[in-house]
């Protein structure tokens, strides 16, 4: 027993002496058997950072055609070794940013988890890998983004192309902060997603441009494509065709009489016509040219056609298809349309009135809503998401940036369908179309009619002289000028193209939401996305 006991008590003794030696080794030399020199050398904050050697290395993010965005480079001065690299701070909205020090933003917060290699997208492999202190790698992101087109976008938006030319309506708007959407209709692949301003995520970790970005009025770190909402002025005249078309209540050719078309009061409320009233129309439109149809009243943005026809449909038919948009009213649960990315919900009403009590949907707030005012708060997203439902013949196919989920090591082309290695595309919102295709059809007459003779057929092109609707792009849409107190209007312009309803048209490729904050007409904004769908090929 004696003898037993004194080998045990060498054995802790020399255990004593071999831990000793390792922790005067560690302490005094500086040093650690794995990783020491990198460790005491660098900046690591161990409640947030492996060991160099064994902190995942964050995967790419490339655009559809293999260009990449976003990637992570070795850098012994950053707070975990490594650094993100960032090559189009145009997408900065997007895409966000990763930082060890102020977190994640944007895709690269909703896709950390693939992104870092942990939680559900780590390896299978990950634990030992370790614990052996082999090198550790996150998945790759493709996304439907393509790049060429969001530089094309960025370009065209901060130009003066974006000024309604000619027509001295617009003043210069180049810089004013809001945002574009080009989408695919046929599949929810959003092609191009631009918001201005934008930051730049490279300077992210520096604590000075933290703090301006932080303070900064004009709240760049916002993405106004899907997280700001706006009155959507006459685009919203869109939803409101949808519901009296479908619901079998109008029809294209509904006349409306010169007292239906200018005058019209409800719960106490009057709502004019105020663009016949004081002159805009001149030229164009006089006492003798009523009656006037819808599509006439839509393509010239009456607004007391579409407060008439809101009232006259219903509030509970007009709300059933503002819900089938995914756009939120208080006291239901409407789900939203699916997106990918960061988003917020459009709303149609607020949930109290100014007294504190349960708004009442009455029947001039509806009118008001019909023609896009009210208490409407709609993202540049959902707007998007109207015309891509015109486009496709009444389906909302769920809008997503991200198309693959690639392991690391692996080739785009192996990845199969099904799990989370390929986002599938033509995924119906709501499991079916929104509206009947004939429905779709005639808005895209009505959309084509803004442009042949409409509200987007105010000002030629000064360079070639040419209108809109002789641009050979066949573009169809509707304007928007969103009010907003005294302010300046929100600026909008939604659109498709090709228009199969106009002459030589065919069926759309894209859409384009173009928005800009307190800019003017609406009609500002045509020729970017008619110089966008040109770069297209649209």
């Amino acid at each position: 027993m004696n003898v037993t006991i004194r080998r045990l008590t060498n054995a802790f003794i020399i255990f004593f002496l071999l831990i000793s030696g390792v922790a005067a080794y560690v302490q005094i030399g500086n040093q650690a058997f794995f990783n020491g020199p990198a460790l005491a050398a660098s900046s690591l904050d161990p409640r947030v950072c492996d060991a160099p050697d064994d902190q995942p290395i964050r995967g790419t993010i490339y655009d559809r055609n293999g260009v990449k965005l976003a990637w992570t480079v070795r850098d012994n001065n950053a707070r975990c070794g490594y650094r993100r690299v960032y090559a189009d701070p145009t997408l900065a909205p997007l895409i966000g940013y990763f930082s060890y020090k102020y977190g994640a933003a944007g895709l690269e917060a909703q896709f950390n988890d693939y992104l870092a290699g942990t939680g559900k997208g780590a390896s299978p492999n990950d634990e030992l890998n370790r614990i052996l202190h082999r090198p550790r790698h996150g998945n790759d992101l493709y996304l439907t983004i393509d790049d060429k087109v969001q530089q094309k976008v960025a370009a065209l938006y901060e130009s003066n192309s974006a000024v309604l030319r000619g027509g001295g309506a617009c003043t210069d708007n180049g810089n004013a902060n809001g945002s574009i959407i080009v989408e695919d209709p046929n599949t929810g692949q959003i092609i191009a997603m631009y918001s201005y301003p934008y930051f730049d995520p490279n300077k992210i970790d520096d604590p000075t441009y933290w703090a301006q970005l932080q303070s900064d009025p004009d709240h760049p770190l916002l993405n106004r494509a899907t997280q700001g909402l706006y009155d959507p002025g006459s685009t919203f005249k869109t939803v409101t065709l949808m519901a009296g078309l479908d619901s079998g209540q109008y029809s294209l050719n509904t006349p409306f009489s010169l007292n239906d078309a200018t005058t019209f009061t409800t719960n106490g409320e009057s709502f004019p016509w105020f663009d016949y009233f004081n002159g805009t129309w001149n030229g164009i439109l006089n006492d003798n040219s009523f009656p006037i149809t819808l599509q006439q009243g839509y393509a010239y943005s009456d607004n007391t056609i579409f407060a008439r026809v809101g009232v006259n449909i219903g509030a509970d038919t007009w709300l059933k298809y503002v819900r089938a948009l995914g756009i939120a009213t208080p006291g239901t649960d409407v789900s939203p349309v699916p997106y990918d990315g960061v988003s917020v919900q459009s709303s149609a009403y607020n949930q109290f009135d100014s007294n504190g009590q349960p708004t009442q949907f009455t029947s001039n707030l509806l009118a008001a809503s019909a023609f896009g005012q009210g208490e409407l708060l709609i993202t540049p997203l959902t707007m998007t998401e109207v015309a891509s439902v015109v486009a496709s013949d009444g389906y909302l196919y769920e809008p997503h940036v991200v198309s693959q989920i690639v392991p690391y090591g692996e080739s785009r082309n192996d990845v199969l369908p099904g799990g989370d290695g390929i986002i599938p595309d033509k995924v119906p919102y709501g499991g079916g179309p929104i509206i009947h295709s004939q429905t779709a059809q005639a808005i895209r007459a009505a959309m084509w009619s803004v442009v042949d003779y409409g509200t987007a057929n105010f000002s030629p092109n000064p360079v070639s002289g040419i209108s809109l609707k002789q641009s050979g792009t066949h573009e169809g849409g509707k304007t928007g000028t969103g009010q907003s107190g005294n302010e300046q209007p929100e600026t909008w312009w939604i659109s498709l193209a090709p228009d199969d309803q106009a002459p030589g048209g065919a069926p759309a490729k894209y859409v384009i939401s173009l928005h800009k904050e307190k800019s003017g007409e609406g009609a500002c904004q045509v020729w970017v996305a008619d110089d966008l769908y040109q770069s297209l090929g649209a």
